[in-house]
């Protein structure tokens, strides 16, 4: 019996001992795993940072070569750090004598940078980064992005950005094993340069601080030398650690990755205890033992990849898990788009209703998308507040009919119980189309986040698909934005006027004003390729107000001249109406070239008249206060066409180009305009017709009793030299 029982406890010790060693094998390759995966998450962050702000600075440094002035240097170096993250750009030229400028504004010139080695390095065709240093401008750590600057492919200069170590501290700071790990950077020779001080109290040579036993150090030291990844283990003041290391691919930087082992093991050491007390019960608690172990090592393998995996506030797939099922459907099946999301406003809601709120919002978002979303699509929580998904389709009515939904979803979710605080939604959509042989989950989600950025500025709920055609619109956007402040100085943009005729008599009565842009080299970019990137970025402000000088200069060389006065009418934005000084602008304009108000035509939208009436209401009175007569454009055009009329006083109704045909008018055109125009008579307001092209349309709208027409039959719009010789006859 007792040879039983000791064959017995004998048997259950062995089994004890394999199994147990065993499992610390398969504890050990899944620990070596989950730890190299979770540092490369760190490795990719910093690299696509490096990278991303790397391919910045070579985009900015082709508007920029050894032509330009220092004034011009300062003004395009301040207008690329308004749209960046960069705490300085710089533009260095080849005596090594840098102009600086500050996100605060700050200016420096003539700052000599021939101590930088990778400034020297660009100056010699290769673009990099600095190793990290102390920034003699400002008391703060930093590194120094570096490309050279080509003309006529010869380096003229050097285009230079900087940018706060902070944003390489956040990024090694997101949690590794939830708060219990730890990532730093090390140079080649182990000093650390980014640190949590966990383990090193201060930073220090990350080699010699730790007590490494001979093999692991020489291990560690080639895997240094090799620039390759190396998992290790190691004890310091009694307590045992996992960590990994890996090269970053730029300088001489590593990085390191670091978790307590008691953290990973917890697992193992139940199944340790559980281990002891089976061999102690034996038989009796045998069947039960093997149960709880793989219990046990199920639910620590689940903890691991939860926290590799998922996302700790909303527990939606993290980026790096998201990618790998992505590319795994996309692999098997083309039929899939994908969704980037981002919420706006979201720092506002962190900071208005706090961090719990916006957690609370962020988990809403992740809710939506799970019950909105098919057994065979998948989102993830990318980062902040954006969000990512797969759609099963390629068909566009249907993405937008399912993503229009999902947005109205998240924008119906209350913050905060009785508060009604708008949320907002962008998103950006890559269809992988049929003949694409394009299956890069992360080519995917670049372009998607490309369509994002075009309406992200935008109010509301809005969403844009990519296509070929929006790096071409946004190549030109970028280009007419970078020069239309030198335009608007070098007085390229041009007053053009289209005159207005009285129908009856077929006489000028007055004009409009339009814009032209005259490039030096007399070429004409047409008004709608920039209007409505003005009218976008506030810049039209600034050119309606150009060219309502321009009107006024006009009119006064007339007076100064002899000539009669032709009244003109001005296009205004929307922008300058709620501009709390615009009337004041206006009355100083006319009042600087000593003119009546009443030869100036105020003229608005119908679009602008429907949006905050009370408000535009306000502004006309203003203007007939000062004497300026206001007109409406395409009336008509909108759904609130008569009840503008009813709560505005205006003068002038210039009627939609959309009511004429190309011959003549159409029956219900011609029943609608005449009762418009019986209506405006009864108003006391003059009534003008845009958009006339032939003798049918003007003696038709003259029979209806219409006051005024303007359109390519009679002229059409010219240069004020031509204005003034066919209004005046002068010559």
């Amino acid at each position: 019996m007792t040879l039983i029982v000791a064959c017995t406890i004998g048997f259950f010790v062995v089994t004890a001992v394999v199994l147990l060693t065993l499992l610390n094998h398969v504890m050990l390759q899944q620990t070596r795993q989950y730890l190299g995966e979770i540092s490369n998450q760190c490795r990719t962050a910093i690299e696509k940072q490096i990278e991303g702000d790397l391919l910045t600075i070579q985009g900015v440094s082709a508007f920029f070569d050894d032509t330009l002035d220092e004034q011009s240097i300062i003004e395009r170096l301040e207008t690329e750090n308004n749209r960046n993250s960069f705490i300085r750009m710089s533009y260095i030229d080849r005596d090594y004598r840098a102009t600086v400028v500050d996100i605060d504004g700050s200016v420096y010139t003539d700052v000599d940078m021939s101590d930088q080695p990778v400034i020297e390095a660009a100056m010699n065709g290769t673009l990099g980064l600095s190793d990290i240093m102390h920034d003699r401008l400002a008391d703060k750590d930093i590194v120094l992005y570096a490309t050279p600057v080509y003309q006529d492919d010869e380096i003229v200069g050097v285009m230079g950005a900087t940018r706060s170590v902070d944003s390489f501290s956040t990024i090694i700071q997101q949690p590794l094993f939830g708060t219990h790990g730890l990532n730093l950077v090390i140079r080649q020779n182990g000093e650390a340069i980014l640190a949590l001080d966990e383990i090193l109290q201060e930073q220090g040579n990350f080699l010699e601080m730790i007590n490494f036993d001979s093999q692991t150090r020489k291990k560690l030291e080639q895997a240094i030398a090799t620039q390759s990844a190396y998992t290790f283990s190691f004890e310091d003041s009694g307590r045992q650690y996992w960590g990994t290391i890996n090269t970053l691919g730029y300088n001489d930087w590593y990085l390191v990755s670091v978790v307590p082992a008691y953290y990973i093991n917890q697992g193992y050491q139940q199944m340790m205890f559980v281990f002891i007390v089976t061999i102690l019960l034996l038989i009796v608690v045998f069947s039960f033992l093997l149960l709880y172990t793989n219990h046990i090592r199920h639910v620590s393998t689940q903890r691991i990849e939860h926290l590799a995996y998922y996302d700790d506030i909303t527990g939606a797939y993290n980026t790096h898990k998201f990618m790998e099922l992505a590319a795994a459907r996309l692999s098997e099946d083309k039929n899939y788009a994908l969704v980037l999301l981002d919420l706006h406003g979201f720092k506002f809601i962190n900071a208005s209703f706090g961090f719990s709120v916006g957690d609370r919002l962020l988990c809403g978002v992740s809710d939506i998308l799970s019950r909105a979303l098919g057994a065979d699509e998948i989102y993830y929580h990318r980062f902040a507040d954006q969000f990512g998904f797969l759609l099963h389709t390629q068909d566009e009515s249907v993405i937008r009919k399912r993503v229009t939904a999902i947005m109205d979803a998240i924008s119906a979710f209350e913050l905060v119980p009785g508060d009604s605080h708008p949320i907002h939604c962008y998103c950006g959509i890559k269809v992988n189309q049929h003949d694409s042989k394009e299956l890069n989950i992360g080519l995917m989600q670049d372009r998607a986040a490309a369509a994002l950025a075009q309406v992200k500025n935008l109010h509301g709920n809005h969403l844009a698909f990519y296509d070929h055609t929006l790096l071409e619109r946004a190549q030109h956007k970028n280009h007419i934005e970078q020069h239309m402040h030198a335009a608007l100085r070098n007085r390229e943009f041009i007053a053009y006027l289209q005159p207005k005729y009285d129908l009856h008599a077929e006489q000028i009565v007055s004009a409009e004003a339009l814009v032209r842009w005259q490039r030096p080299d007399g070429s004409l970019v047409p008004p709608g390729d920039f209007i409505p990137i003005f009218e976008q970025n506030g810049f039209i402000t600034q050119l309606d107000l150009y060219i309502f000088e321009e009107v006024c200069r006009t009119q006064r060389r007339w007076l100064d001249e002899g000539l009669p006065i032709v009244p003109i009418s001005v296009n205004q934005s929307r922008l300058l109406f709620y501009q709390k000084n615009y009337l004041e602008t206006v009355h100083g304009l006319v009042s600087k070239y000593d003119l009546d108000p009443k030869y100036i035509i105020i003229e608005v939208t119908e679009s602008l008249a429907t949006n905050k009436a009370e408000e535009i209401a306000s502004v006309i009175s203003g203007l007939h206060t000062l004497g300026f007569s206001v007109s409406m454009d395409d009336f008509g055009s909108g759904y609130s066409s008569l009840n503008v009329l009813r709560k505005l006083s205006i003068d002038e109704l210039k009627l939609d180009r959309d009511f004429l045909s190309s011959t003549e008018l159409e029956a219900r055109s011609r029943i609608i305009l005449r009762n418009i125009l019986e209506l405006a008579r009864e108003l006391h307001i003059t009534t003008v017709c845009e958009g006339v092209e032939t003798r049918i349309q003007a003696d038709q709208l003259r029979d209806m009793g219409c006051d005024i027409a303007q359109g390519y039959f009679f002229s059409r719009p010219i240069d004020i030299e031509s204005f003034t010789k066919l209004a005046f006859g002068t010559e």
